[in-house]
This record gives structure tokens, sequence and C-alpha cells, in this order.
């Protein structure tokens, strides 16, 4: 399927380096329900940083609300393109950032409500055939360790766990590169780095929908 591409991975891998350097670095939070996030909350409570703790919930309750909202967006699907619509949110949000008034009160809400729901809409994706999680790293890292040390030891078949390998290294280095390139943009033109994200979402758009009109995939890729 289109979303399961090693070049979607590489896009979706991408986005949720972006977010996450871009989010820490603007409001000191992240916009995913994340370890991180969850212990930013606690840490924040303890130190007695009432702003950051009611940011760090309010991205939490509202990538909440956007997930759940892409379920709903996902039972009541006609076609194979309510996921370049669903993308349109976070899209939209990210480009308009930099032309508003920073107040975190208002644009943790709807970055984290549009974060939720673009995660609805790819979760499940794969890279060729293996499994990852898009917008964090930690897990996909491990199978990424995993699958190299048993390519070195000369564990399972030789070409399926290179692969396997590559797939997960595409995931981790996109967002490792994604962050890298966010936090020096970030430093180097402020809320304009936002839009590596919007740029990442429009090159998603445009690959799915290509591919799934190529491949007539409307009515199958539901």
């Amino acid at each position: 399927m289109p979303q399961d591409t090693r070049l979607m991975a590489f896009f979706l891998g991408s986005v949720g380096g972006c977010l996450d350097v871009f989010s820490n670095m603007q409001f000191g939070t992240l916009i995913a329900t994340q370890t991180g996030n969850m212990l930013l909350l606690i840490a924040d409570w303890g130190q007695g940083h009432p702003e950051r703790t009611i940011a760090s919930i309010l991205s939490l309750v509202c990538f909440t609300v956007g997930f759940l909202l892409g379920i709903l967006v996902k039972e009541h699907a006609k076609n194979a393109h309510w996921r370049s619509l669903s993308v349109l949110p976070l899209a939209i949000t990210s480009f308009l950032y930099p032309f508003f008034p920073r107040d975190e009160f208002f644009w943790i809400p709807l970055l984290s409500a549009s974060t939720g729901l673009m995660m609805l809409t790819f979760t499940g994706t794969k890279v060729q055939d293996h499994a990852y999680v898009i917008m964090m790293t930690s897990g996909n890292y491990r199978k990424m360790v995993t699958a190299w040390f048993n390519l070195f030891r000369g564990k399972g078949n030789h070409r399926q766990t290179k692969r396997q390998a590559i797939n997960y290294s595409i995931v981790v280095g996109s967002f490792v590169g994604g962050a890298i390139i966010t936090g020096v943009l970030t430093h180097l033109v402020g809320p304009y780095a936002i839009w590596c994200v919007s740029l990442v979402l429009l090159a998603i758009i445009v690959v799915y929908t290509t591919l799934v009109k190529a491949y007539h995939l409307e009515d199958e890729n539901i």
C-alpha cells in the first residue's frame, strides 16, 4: 500500500523529529502522548512550574481528542483519500503558526489535536512489511538495534534481516535528521522552522495521493 513504502516511512519519521524538537524549543513540551511528555509534566509540576504543567496537560488532552476524532473519520471514510484530508489540519496549522502571536495556550491545542489526528491516520503503517510507530522513535530504535545485531551475528535469513535493519534505520535516521534540521533552523529563523513540518506533510499528501490514483486504490486502501 502507498503508506507502507520506504519513502513514506522517511517522511513520517521526519515529521516526528521536526515536531518534537520544535514544540520542545518553542513551548517546553511535546506535541504527543509520549513518555517524555509524561515525564515533563511530572517534573514541571514537581518544580512548581504551573504554566508548563498546564501546557503539558493541554497537549495530552488535545492529542487524545484528535486521535479519537481520527477513529471516527476512519470509520466513516468512503475512499482512500481520507488519509490525505486528515493530514491537512496539521499542514495548515503549522503553515499559519509564524504569522500569528505565539500564544502557547492557543497553539498547543491546535497542534496537538491535529497531530493526534495524523497519528491515528497512519497507525498500523509499515515500512514494507515491518511495523513501526510514527511520531516517536524509542521502539523503532530498539528494533533497529536488534536487527543490526542479529545481522552481524548471522542470525536468521541474511537478506530478510538486512532489509529489516535498513528499514528501521530509515525510520530512526529520518526522525533524527528531522530533529537536527529543525533544531538548527529554529535557532536561525525562529518560528518559521515549523515550515519543515508543512513541507514534509505536503510531500506526504502529494506522494500518497499520486500512488493511490496510479494504482487505482481509492476503494481498496481504506
